[in-house]
């Protein structure tokens, strides 16, 4: 039998003092006063007796070995089932019968418990009775005897102390959770708060700010930090007169006066910003008071007002031009009856002098006279527009390349000129003799600002104009067509590019130039429903920008009368081989809009390159004379040897540069309209796909 060393055995004697011994030792003492094994057994379960503890003991086959009375008295066991020798599973089926283990079969119960009894492994449990009794069982095997011994703890008190500290400590625990949940909520309701009003602040166009009364920054939004481009962590704290030009302090200073002293203030400002362009601005200081009527410090209220200084200064022009109009086309109306009346009284006067020479010579210089004028009234109707327009859907592309030929010999051997223009741009619907005149008078004007000639650029490029926009504020968002003219002159003043577009200004030199170049072409472009304006700056040259509006119903039947290709056509791919860069975007253009997949070269040396890297095309579109090692013709001899697949087709505007071996059908004479290169190209490639 063994015995565990921390319980404890009290033995009472009426004349001697209560002493506590550890079990297993006052066991021992016991054991050591008696000489035989009934002795030493009587006395260890006569000490069992006085323990507070309740105690079995079961051998290996579960049958008790002991058991005292504490044990009997805890569990409610009647003396007459404590037997020694008794089996485990008759206590199981007792507490089974009274109910303790719950409902279910008796016998499955009992040999559940059983079973587990079996494994001979510790255990701790608590055990409640019915009577509400909390009883504590731990169970330890024996190592060296087998079987094992049970200990019966009535911790009733225990347990109801250690329930009442838990309830304690878990309503405690819930009071502060409520506390931090009520803490945290508030934190959070905060930070939202101000959340809110930070994103509501970054969000107006606005420029907002709060200045304590010292005029240090204390909250900016984010369009403050694009006004004066600083971040945040750079403006609070710091005095907003650091940020204040020398130009506005005296009227800043005045304005934070008045607002100190508890009044509301607005001002209008100019802002200059190192890189960008200055601001007009209105800005509004606001009192922040306290409770006592004390000024805390100001909200500082900022509006940029350059679009709206912009579009008041382009009203004003625009009526300016407007009144221009009205009466040049007042002036040029009653003048062309005058000018009916001189011409016609001439023809008469010329009618009666037929003899004298003299005279008649005298009355064809005063009617080429009235002629100039009559072109000086058609001009005048231009800038008012009042002349009549004849608008046709206009490829500006090719208006520009077909012009250049005779605009090159106009501007003369020292005037560069240049073309960029963009592929695939839609028509536009404008008069081309007009647009043609237009052209021109830029150009000259242009070159008038070179004398000494440079560089002059023609770009056309599709334009897409923003809602809201600080150039060509009188036309509506949308795609136009843009058409600029850019020379490397002297540029303009800001005074001239306010009065260019003024009948008769002029800053030529007396007798040059009538001053109505610009004029005219101002009222043709708004006429044809397009804005003009000019960039300039001095000596960084000019760039006059044109815009029309879209033909977008010639696009469509342009569309509709593209070349129908077949299914083989529409999957072909054509290298453009020409060294012209207007020549060149033109076809590209075109082979795009027939439906076509396109790479270009420069020349035929280029040109075999880009086949020896892919020798997929269906077609090499080349010019015959290029710079390069490699022509036309060499192309048109070498690329059906290595290339057996790939068509080629030449072009040419020389019949010198033709050669017996260039057949007829794999020519292309320039110059040449889309539907003649349709025609070869569907010849070729449908003899290709055959």
């Amino acid at each position: 039998m063994v015995i565990s060393e921390h319980c404890t055995i009290q033995f009472c004697k009426p004349s001697v003092k209560n002493y506590k011994y550890p079990i297993k030792t006052a066991i021992l003492r016991i054991m050591n006063k008696t000489s035989t094994l009934e002795q030493r057994s009587a006395w260890t379960l006569d000490a069992l007796d006085y323990l507070d503890q309740g105690i079995s003991v079961f051998d290996q086959d579960l049958r008790l070995i002991a058991c005292n009375k504490r044990m009997t008295e805890l569990l409610e066991i009647p003396e007459e089932l404590a037997l020694i020798n008794q089996h485990i599973s008759e206590f199981f089926r007792f507490n089974a019968l009274r109910g303790e283990y719950g409902e279910g079969d008796i016998d499955e119960l009992v040999t559940e418990r059983v079973k587990l009894a079996e494994s001979f492994e510790p255990h701790v449990f608590d055990r409640i009775r019915p009577d509400g009794t909390i009883i504590e069982v731990r169970g330890n095997p024996m190592e060296h005897n087998g079987g094992f011994v049970t200990t019966y703890t009535d911790v009733t008190e225990v347990r109801q102390s250690e329930a009442r500290l838990e309830k304690r400590v878990i309503k405690r625990t819930e009071a502060y959770r409520r506390e931090s949940e009520a803490h945290r909520e508030t934190a959070e309701a905060l930070h939202k708060s101000e959340s809110w009003i930070r994103q509501i602040a970054d969000a107006v166009p606005a420029l907002i700010a709060y200045v304590d009364k010292d005029n240090c920054y204390q909250f900016i939004n984010n369009m403050h930090q694009e006004w004066f481009g600083l971040d945040r962590e750079q403006l609070i704290g710091c005095s907003i007169f650091s940020l204040v030009e020398d130009r506005n302090k005296e009227q800043f200073e005045k304005d934070i006066a008045s607002v100190a002293s508890g009044k509301e203030v607005s001002s209008e400002y100019m802002i200059r910003r190192k890189g960008r362009k200055p601001l007009d601005v209105s800005i509004t200081f606001i009192p922040h008071f306290d409770s006592d009527e004390k000024v805390l410090g100001y909200f500082f209220l900022g509006q940029d007002l350059s679009e709206y200084k912009q579009t008041e200064r382009e009203l004003i022009e625009s009526q300016k031009m407007q009144a221009l109009g009205r009466l040049t086309g007042g002036i040029a109306h009653d003048f062309n009856n005058l000018l009916t009346i001189i011409l016609g009284n001439l023809n008469f006067i010329e009618d009666d002098t037929i003899d004298n020479e003299e005279m008649r010579e005298v009355i064809h210089a005063c009617q080429q006279a009235a002629k100039r004028g009559g072109e000086l009234i058609q001009r005048l109707l231009t800038f008012s527009r009042r002349q009549a327009l004849k608008p046709e859907s206009t490829d500006i592309n090719a208006l520009v390349e077909d012009f250049s030929i005779l605009l090159q010999r106009t501007l003369g051997e020292t005037v560069q000129v240049q073309r960029r223009l963009g592929l695939g741009l839609a028509q536009t619907l404008v008069d081309k003799n007009q647009l043609e005149t237009c052209l021109l008078n830029l150009t000259l004007n242009a070159r008038d600002a070179m004398p000494k000639g440079g560089k002059l650029t023609i770009r056309t490029q599709t334009y897409k104009k923003p809602q809201h926009h600080d150039t060509f504020t009188d036309l509506p968002a949308g795609d136009y067509i843009m058409l600029s003219v850019r020379d490397e002159g002297d540029g303009m003043s800001a005074e001239t590019i306010s009065r260019a577009f003024e009948p008769f200004y002029t800053t030529k030199p007396s007798g040059v130039g009538t001053g109505l170049g610009l004029s005219m072409v101002y009222g043709f472009v708004k006429q044809s429903g397009g804005g003009i304006d000019i960039k300039s700056k001095m000596g960084e040259g000019t760039t006059i920008r044109i815009i029309f509006p879209i033909d977008k119903q010639s696009a469509v039947n342009a569309e509709e009368q593209l070349p129908k290709l077949s299914d083989e056509q529409q999957n072909a791919r054509i290298l453009l081989v020409e060294d012209d860069e207007g020549v060149r975007q033109f076809v590209h253009r075109t082979l795009n809009k027939m439906g076509y997949t396109v790479d270009i070269a420069e020349n035929g040396d280029f040109a075999l390159d880009q086949l020896s890297q892919n020798p997929e095309y269906d077609l090499v579109l080349t010019d015959i004379v290029m710079p390069g090692s490699v022509s036309g013709l060499d192309l048109y001899d070498m690329v059906p040897q290595d290339y057996p697949k790939t068509k080629v087709l030449c072009m040419t505007g020389y019949s010198e540069q033709l050669e017996s071996s260039l057949n007829e059908d794999h020519l292309l004479r320039k110059p040449f309209q889309r539907a003649s290169l349709a025609d070869k190209l569907q010849s070729l490639l449908n003899d290709h796909h055959a």
